[in-house]
Formats: C-alpha cells, structure tokens, sequence
C-alpha cells in the first residue's frame, strides 16, 4: 500500500508537526469543527471530496488540529482516546429516528484498530507519534467531508438491549452466519471492536459491545453502509437552512 497510495495527502502530512496550542481532548475538537461556521455546509456528504476539502480548508483543518491535547508522554493512551473518538463517529452520527452507519467514517474505526495493532511493534516512539498525528488530520478532513454529522454518544450509550443479546455470542454469531459474511466492512468493524472491549472494555460501560450490537442489529442488507455524494439515506448531518 505504501508503494501505490502515496498521494496528494502526502503533501499535507508529511510536513505535520505535533499540536502548537494543545489544550482540548479529541472529541472536544470534533465538536467544535461541526459548529464551525468557516467550514463548508454542503448538501449532503461526498468523501471523494476529501482532496479539495484538504486543499482548500488545510488552514482551518491545522487551526483544529493544533488544539488537540495530544499525550506524547502515553501513546497508548492517545490511541484509546483516537480509537473511543471513531467508534462515536461511526456509532453515534445518525438521526435519532433513523439508524445508519456511514461507510467512510467505518474506516476511521478500522484505521484506528490497525493503529492500535502495530503499536506495540513500533520501536521508535517519533515513527508512532507522526502515523497518530497523521490519522488525526485525516479524520478531521474526512469528517469534513462527510457534511460534519453531529456527535451524540448518547446514541450509543443509552441504545436498549435486550438481555438476550447482550453478549458477543450473539454479535459473532449474526456477523457470521447471515449475509453480513458477504460485507467484508462488517467483519473487520465487529473484530475491531470486540478487541478493543479485550483491551479497554473494564472501564468503557459497555461502549464496544453496545455499538456491536446496534451494528448487526441496524444494518440493511442492501444496501448496508451510506454516505454517497447521492444517498438519500444521512447521518445526523450540517444542511443548508
């Protein structure tokens, strides 16, 4: 992959540094780029846009990006709070009456699980923190891109279970052995998640497992994932008033 996606976005990332007035958590700055209103409001979300967004909105995305509280001194914990930031992109950005999961900001989520997975292979501590500023202005632009969808943890947090699903049995076994095993997407979102309730579950109240089930629980078969430049079907998204 290196060898072929070496991109325009290179021009961008190569010449990252680390956040020149840290001083908010991730989430916080997300937040603060949905309101932000030097940004576009586009009618709707259309990744493929990502390249001018960064091209033309690259001052805005470092104004944000040069916020973040990154913690160089516990990578590790820079990564839990990247990883718990993309599972509300993907889990907690839809409408309140209408569940859907984008497919773009689903990568962010996969993207994260890689991160955290070659981490501990990583000897050089400088080589891990530029991929983690990296991933951090990617999400911002992809963010961007995808019309700024509200983020609502609670969506997640306060989503109902019955008891009888409340377990990743249940998860693995809807992931497995329905169509969902056709979608590659849903496989690689259900282990990223489940190995991160391995690794950060205890403290998480059920984060991972209830965007789990929501997921295998809410996904249309066709199709399954939205966020076309022409779906009809949106997240909780910024719209022209």
């Amino acid at each position: 992959m290196t060898a072929v996606c070496y991109d325009y976005l290179h021009e961008f990332i190569d010449k990252l540094k680390p956040p020149s007035s840290p001083s908010k958590s991730a989430l916080d700055i997300f937040k603060n780029i949905r309101s932000d209103m030097e940004l576009p409001i586009n009618d709707g979300p259309s990744a493929k846009y990502v390249e001018p967004t960064v091209k033309k909105y690259n001052d805005r995305i470092l104004y944000h990006y040069n916020q973040w509280n990154m913690n160089k001194d516990n990578l590790a914990k820079t990564i839990e709070e990247l990883f718990e930031l993309s599972v509300y992109l993907y889990g907690g950005t839809h409408k309140s009456n209408q569940i859907e999961f984008d497919f773009f900001l689903l990568h962010l989520l996969t993207s994260m699980h890689a991160v955290r997975s070659i981490f501990p292979h990583i000897d050089n501590p400088q080589i891990m923190e530029g991929i983690i500023q990296q991933f951090f202005y990617f999400a911002i632009a992809v963010y961007i891109a995808q019309a700024r969808p509200k983020i609502n943890e609670n969506l997640i947090h306060d989503y109902n279970i019955d008891e009888a699903k409340n377990n990743w049995i249940y998860v693995i076994d809807r992931t497995l052995n329905t169509k969902f095993i056709d979608d590659a997407h849903v496989v690689k979102v259900i282990r990223a998640l489940r190995d991160a309730e391995k690794v950060y579950g205890d403290n998480k109240n059920g984060l991972y497992l209830k965007t789990a089930i929501k997921t295998v629980d809410n996904l249309h078969f066709d199709p399954m994932w939205i966020g076309g430049p022409n779906d009809k079907r949106q997240l909780n998204i910024l719209e022209r008033s």
